[in-house]
C-alpha cells in the first residue's frame, strides 16, 4: 500500500471511528443463534461466563421481540459492539426499527449495548427501574464501562454510557402495537433496581438476573426477594422463561434455581443456629449442594453467597 492510499485508508477508518464512537476492529465476528421462543419472540443466548478478553464481555440473553409496531429490545447487553450485533440479528428478523429499550437492572453486562442501538437507531426509548436511572443519571455507567473494559483487557473501549430515558414501575402495562409488555418488581431481588418482563401475548417471562439457569453470580441483594421475584414470574401465565444467563426454558428450569436458593438459606441457617461461622459451614454446605457444584460460577461464588445468606440470616434473627 503506498504512502498516499495508506494515509486515506487510515483517515477513513478514524473518521469513521469517531462517528461511530466504536471500532470495527473490536466488533463481534463471533456467530451466535438467534433461537426462536415463540411466534414472536427471540434469544441471542450468550456465553455462560464472567466477562473476558475471548468473549469480549458478552454474556447474557438479549431478547428481541417482533412487535407491529418495531422491534423491542430487553438488555443488549455490554458493550456497543454487543449492541451491534443485536441490531443486525433484528434484521433477521424484520425490516422494521427498534423502537424501544428495556434495560431489566445496572448491572452494566446487561445495558451498555444500549450505545449500539442508539448508534442506529437515535430516537429509540430506554425504560429502567427508578433507581437505575437515578444511579445512570448521577454517573454510575462509567464505573460500569471501566469495570468491564478492564475484565476484557479493553475489548469493549469506545463504549460511552447511553442510560434509560424513562422509568417503568410494577404494575405497568406497556403495549407497542400487538404485544404487551407487563412490568414486575417486588423490591430487592438479585439488586434494587431490576426489572421482570412479562410479555403477554407470547406467553414468555423475562426475569433478568432474579433467575440465572445453571449459573451462580456473587451479585444478591435479598435471598427472601430473589424467591418472592421467582415465585411471581411462576405465578403469571407465562409458558416459556428467560434467564439473565443460561439457557431459557419452562417451568422446572426457574423451579431448580429457586430450589437451589431455598436450600442453601436453610443450610446456612440451620449451621448458624449450630454456632458455626460462615467459614466453618462452607465445607457441608458446598457438600449438601453437591449436585449443583457444575453450574458455571459454583467455585467462584458459592463462598460469598453463603456469606450474605449468613448476613441475611443474622439481620432476620435480630
Amino acid at each position: 500500500m503506498n504512502t498516499t492510499i495508506k494515509h486515506v485508508f487510515v483517515t477513513i477508518l478514524l473518521g469513521s471511528f469517531i462517528q461511530t464512537g466504536y471500532s470495527s476492529e473490536l466488533s463481534i465476528k463471533k456467530h451466535y443463534n438467534l433461537d426462536k421462543l415463540s411466534n414472536n419472540v427471540y434469544v441471542i443466548h450468550g456465553p455462560n461466563e464472567a466477562p473476558s478478553k475471548q468473549n469480549k464481555g458478552f454474556r447474557n440473553n438479549p431478547v428481541l421481540v417482533n412487535t407491529s409496531k418495531g422491534i423491542v429490545v430487553i438488555d443488549p447487553g455490554s458493550s456497543v459492539y454487543t449492541g451491534e450485533m443485536v441490531v443486525k440479528k433484528a434484521k433477521e428478523i424484520s425490516n422494521k426499527a427498534i423502537v424501544t429499550v428495556f434495560n431489566t437492572h445496572t448491572h452494566g453486562d446487561h445495558w451498555l449495548g444500549n450505545h449500539g442501538i442508539k448508534n442506529n437507531f437515535n430516537n429509540i426509548v430506554i425504560y429502567s427501574h427508578p433507581n437505575m436511572k437515578a444511579g445512570i443519571d448521577a454517573g454510575d455507567g462509567e464505573t460500569w464501562v471501566k469495570a468491564i473494559n478492564k475484565q476484557t483487557d479493553g475489548m469493549i473501549q469506545g463504549t460511552k454510557v447511553v442510560g434509560p430515558t424513562k422509568i417503568a414501575k410494577h404494575g405497568d402495562s406497556i403495549k407497542f402495537g400487538n404485544i404487551t409488555f407487563k412490568i414486575y418488581n417486588n423490591g430487592k431481588a438479585h439488586s434494587d433496581s431490576d426489572l421482570m418482563i412479562e410479555i403477554v401475548e407470547e406467553k414468555v417471562f423475562v426475569f433478568g438476573d432474579n433467575f440465572r439457569s445453571k449459573n451462580l453470580s456473587n451479585f444478591m441483594a435479598s435471598f427472601k426477594g430473589n424467591l418472592e421475584a421467582l415465585d411471581m414470574g411462576l405465578k403469571t401465565k407465562a409458558k416459556i422463561f428467560v434467564p439473565g444467563h443460561g439457557l431459557s426454558g419452562g417451568k422446572k428450569t426457574v423451579k431448580d434455581y429457586q430450589s437451589f436458593i431455598t436450600k442453601l438459606k436453610k443450610e446456612v441457617h440451620k449451621h448458624y443456629e449450630a454456632g458455626l461461622s460462615d467459614f466453618e459451614m462452607k465445607p457441608k454446605i458446598v457438600e449438601t449442594l453437591n449436585k449443583h457444584k457444575s453450574w458455571t460460577g459454583f467455585n467462584a461464588n458459592i463462598g460469598r453467597l453463603i456469606n450474605l445468606a449468613y448476613i441475611e440470616v443474622e439481620n432476620e434473627l435480630f
